[in-house]
């Protein structure tokens, strides 16, 4: 029997709602340090000097979940009908994309706690894992297509995963050695993405042949 078909629009829809509500919500804790009475120059500039950690949580959360709204929405590019299983693999993994705020704020909050370490890197490896299911499902069901996915768009969505997943890991290591480091790890989202781009290129040239 077959499974029903949803709107993928109503999905899509529901997915840039998410999104764009928890990379809002990540600002959230860019809060103007608080300071009592008059004081020097130099006391303001450390108070604000104190919110790195925190700025630095939201600049990474929030550009690697842009990087995943963006890879969804190419995903659903391809995507002509959205079943059951689908759907439900969507809100398993935007339920991740809505824990980011809660996370980020931990790991900014309580930079040199390993507990905040783990549970951000936690959420980061939620979100890809999240993200490898849909992707995978999509890519072996082809009755779900507009139009053929290309082998390089997976490789390269695979890539990304799997590299965010080992930057979060990695992010652990490094906190239980360096308390409150962590979290640098996670730029090495930037070289991951390039490189995921670059592995697409040759499968996407093929397509048009």
């Amino acid at each position: 029997m077959a499974q029903p078909a949803f709107s993928k629009h109503r999905v899509e829809a529901l997915t840039d709602g998410i999104f764009a509500v928890a990379m809002t919500l990540l600002v959230i804790e860019l809060k103007l340090p608080h300071v009592d009475g008059l004081v020097s120059n130099g006391e303001f500039m450390e108070a604000v000097a104190s919110l790195v950690p925190k700025f630095q949580s939201w600049v990474i959360s929030f550009f690697v979940l842009a990087i995943f709204w963006y890879t969804h929405h190419r995903q659903f590019h391809y995507v002509r009908i959205v079943d059951g299983k689908l759907l439900w693999l969507n809100i398993l993994y935007l339920s991740f994309v809505s824990l980011m705020p809660f996370s980020s704020a931990l790991a900014g909050e309580y930079s040199r706690m390993l507990f905040a370490q783990i549970v951000y890197s936690a959420n980061m490896t939620l979100l890809a894992i999240g993200g490898l299911l849909n992707n995978h499902y999509v890519f072996h069901h082809h009755e779900l297509w507009s139009e053929p996915i290309t082998r390089g768009f997976y490789r390269g969505s695979l890539f990304r995963t799997g590299g965010l997943i080992a930057v979060a890991i990695g992010a652990v290591g490094i906190s239980m050695v360096i308390p409150g480091a962590g979290n640098a790890a996670f730029m090495l989202m930037i070289p991951i993405s390039i490189i995921s781009k670059r592995l697409e290129v040759p499968h996407v040239s093929r397509k048009s042949q």
